[in-house]
């Protein structure tokens, strides 16, 4: 009877340890390596953008970096390789298997890794002085900025085309079917401001340093910004289908 005791007794700590290893393993500070939407696949890293989930000894998760939300705080727990991250009362079952977290909902599929992804970020850049003629020639959008982050436009679904003949420009895509417009040039840009159709709107576009152009554009109450790349350069980058 003893003997047996002794080695539930020396199982249950046997367990106990290991349930501390699991603990320990999923304990510290996870970066969102790839976020899968619906089958669009991203990494928030080639946005400019940090997402991490903070899993603290005591048990509380933070979630930080996230587009416009303030950091998120809760509660984890482990059991096994099932790591549960509670938030306003909602809970999320991750996956602990290779050194990763993973977890589902709904058409999303979130990967956390504790090693920070290594992406060099878009970073668009200085606007620069140009001559009308330097615009001249059709633009594809590559990047589309929002709120401090930058998107693919495939992403958003926000292609575009731009063509510049003189001060005309002409929008071919996202919201435009070949809208042309009467452009002013003044310190170095092509500006407008007013009414195209049935909206108000207000565009800018500025030669950048490394030879982009960024589209500083404003319609329906919402503002973006496009970085436009000579349309032959943007195919030769565009990835195979």
């Amino acid at each position: 009877m003893k003997k047996a005791f002794a080695a539930l007794l020396i199982l249950s700590m046997l367990l106990g340890a290991v349930a501390v290893a699991e603990a320990a393993g999923a304990a510290g500070t996870w970066y969102m390596i790839e976020m899968n939407n619906d089958g669009q696949v991203i990494n928030p890293a080639e946005f400019g953008m940090e997402v991490t989930l903070t899993l603290a000894e005591d048990g509380t998760a933070t979630m930080a970096g996230m587009t416009g939300e303030e950091d998120s705080v809760g509660t984890w727990t482990i059991d096994g390789t099932t790591v549960t991250v509670t938030i306003d009362g909602d809970p999320l079952d991750f996956a602990l298997e290779d050194g990763k977290l993973t977890a589902s909902q709904d058409d999303m599929t979130m990967i956390f890794s504790q090693e920070a992804p290594d992406v060099e970020a878009f970073v668009p850049g200085e606007p620069v002085e140009a001559a009308v003629e330097d615009f001249a020639g059709a633009w594809k959008a590559v990047k589309i900025g929002m709120d401090g982050a930058y998107y693919d436009v495939a992403i958003l679904n926000a292609d575009i085309t731009v063509t510049f003949e003189d001060t005309t420009i002409t929008l071919d895509g996202f919201m435009f079917s070949n809208q042309s417009l009467s452009l002013e040039y003044a310190d170095g840009a092509l500006s407008f401001s007013g009414s195209a159709g049935t909206m108000e709107m207000s565009i800018k576009a500025s030669m950048l340093a490394d030879g982009m152009v960024a589209l500083d554009l404003a319609a329906n109450g919402q503002a973006f910004t496009f970085y436009l790349s000579r349309a032959e350069e943007a195919a030769e980058e565009a990835p195979a289908a």
